[in-house]
């Protein structure tokens, strides 16, 4: 019902933080940071453990800062206590932080970052533990993949039907005042394409099997809360309409999700998120999607939904998208982010 509190507008960004570790071995404060150079930061670091850039935790905040959203999704976070550092030093301690640690095997989890004195109440659920049972090609047909059966008797990859996600996909439940809830928001990084076992090439069958949890995931909310829900993050495919990867195609059969950049009619080449290299060349293609239900279209601002382009230093001159992984590395992170405006009140059942 739209009599429901509802604040007149909500800011949010998607945003794959790219190995966001900040957790030096010695304790430091905000002040020490204006005096280390970047060589000085590192030796900070923890063994093995290389630290984000001062230049690139600088361009965060500075993308932070111009864009002030309320609530951020962050992927590839080193931890609850490197998101609490990055708030504290970089961000002025303007929002609140809630990441629960999953198993990721790299140590890079999914967390929000919202502002504080919004009203708001929020509250962070995890399905870290959620089944995705699946086989890998090896498991299937040991004799034509006979090589990835060999290497698989020196790993641990479990039983199949006991598997859980690479990450979690934690829910964020957004209340207004009167603990009426208002939306869900669904954090993902689905597996990537690396395939360092050579036992699930592109990594397709694992994110094929995540995608299918995470339809079961939002299916099972939004039956049992009513509430609308909505799914940003890494989705490390093609998860668009154009040409949709075989995996993602069971988002758009079994749900009415749509991603938020082909609704406002951002053409193709401004809904690029991630950049990398394949023999020199480059290679950009959206990775990163915020998916909006049919109920939340309506409030969609066709103005200040698009990828932000980091910019120079203190210029609004956007940075052209880099050439070589030189040019890449001086970037906040290989990922830009998904801006998204949703107008109130939300016509809630």
């Amino acid at each position: 019902m739209s009599g429901k509190n509802w604040p007149h507008q909500l800011k949010l960004v998607s945003y794959n933080a790219q190995d966001l570790f900040l957790n030096p071995a010695y304790d430091i404060s905000k002040s020490d940071l204006e005096e280390l150079s970047e060589q000085q930061w590192q030796l900070l670091a923890q063994d093995e453990t290389r630290l984000k850039s001062l230049a690139q935790l600088r361009g965060m905040a500075q993308m932070i800062a111009d864009e002030d959203p309320d609530i951020i999704g962050m992927c590839e976070v080193g931890g609850h206590g490197s998101l609490l550092r990055f708030n504290e030093w970089f961000l002025h301690d303007a929002y609140d932080v809630l990441l629960i640690p999953s198993s990721s095997h790299r140590g890079i989890e999914n967390g929000f970052l919202v502002k504080k004195g919004l009203p708001l109440k929020v509250e962070l659920l995890t399905h870290q533990h959620w089944r995705v049972p699946f086989t890998y090609p090896h498991e299937d047909d040991p004799v034509k993949f006979h090589i990835a059966a060999q290497a698989a008797g020196y790993m641990d990859l479990g039983k199949p039907e006991e598997r859980r996600l690479s990450r979690d996909i934690p829910a964020l439940f957004v209340r207004n005042e009167k603990q009426e809830l208002l939306l869900i928001i669904l954090m993902v990084h689905l597996k990537s394409g690396f395939d360092m076992e050579g036992i699930d090439p592109g990594g397709q069958v694992r994110r094929a099997a995540e995608v299918k949890a995470l339809i079961e995931i939002y299916a099972n909310l939004q039956q049992e809360h009513g509430a609308p829900v909505m799914i940003m993050g890494d989705f490390n495919g093609n998860a668009s309409r154009d040409e949709t990867a075989p995996e993602f195609i069971p988002i758009y059969k079994h749900t009415d999700l749509e991603d938020v950049l082909r609704l406002v009619g951002r053409p193709k080449h401004e809904r690029l998120t991630h950049v990398t290299f394949i023999n020199r060349k480059l290679h950009a293609q959206q990775l990163d999607y915020i998916f909006l239900p049919k109920s939340l279209r309506v409030q969609l601002d066709h103005d200040q939904t698009y990828v932000y382009r980091y910019r120079f230093e203190n210029e609004d001159q956007e940075i052209m998208l880099p050439t070589s992984f030189f040019d890449r590395r001086q970037l906040p992170s290989d990922h830009y982010p998904i801006v998204c405006v949703l107008h109130g009140p939300l016509d809630l059942p």
